[in-house]
């Protein structure tokens, strides 16, 4: 093959590589591809509301964390909360990872005792975040 005859495979080849799209590389839970909006004292969020109450009540060692996946759970990390706690977006009555934050039978509740159960403005926004389309957002007040 002549030097004329690679012309056009190297102009291909180019092309190719130039309309080469790359996903993140970071780890799911370290990409920022949540919403951001203003705060709204009507509504919950993700990141704001929703990831502090499960990072301190589920997701931790020997639980539903990146290493132990009880149950095939992981909660640390919005797309792994929507990939395996079974949410349900506009419907938390259906969605077992707040079913479980009302159960009150001893080896069916979460957060399994000793821990305590959450608390009532935790169960809210678990459960407005889930009515509202369990969305990965976030919000800032200007």
């Amino acid at each position: 093959m002549g030097f004329k005859q690679l012309i056009p495979v190297a102009w291909s080849m180019i092309g190719l590589l130039a309309s080469c799209v790359h996903e993140s590389l970071a780890p799911p839970d370290l990409r920022p591809d949540y919403v951001s909006s203003p705060c709204s004292p009507d509504s919950s969020y993700f990141v704001r509301d929703v990831l502090p109450i499960l990072q301190s009540n589920c997701a931790m060692n020997g639980c539903h964390d990146a290493q132990t996946r009880a149950k095939s759970v992981r909660l640390d990390h919005y797309r792994a909360v929507m990939e395996t706690g079974e949410v349900k977006p506009g419907r938390p009555n259906d969605s077992k990872i707040y079913a479980v934050c009302l159960e009150n039978n001893g080896y069916k509740r979460m957060p399994p005792l000793p821990l305590s159960v959450l608390d009532s403005t935790q169960k809210s926004h678990l459960h407005r975040w889930i009515l509202q389309g369990a969305r990965n957002n976030h919000c800032s007040n200007p």
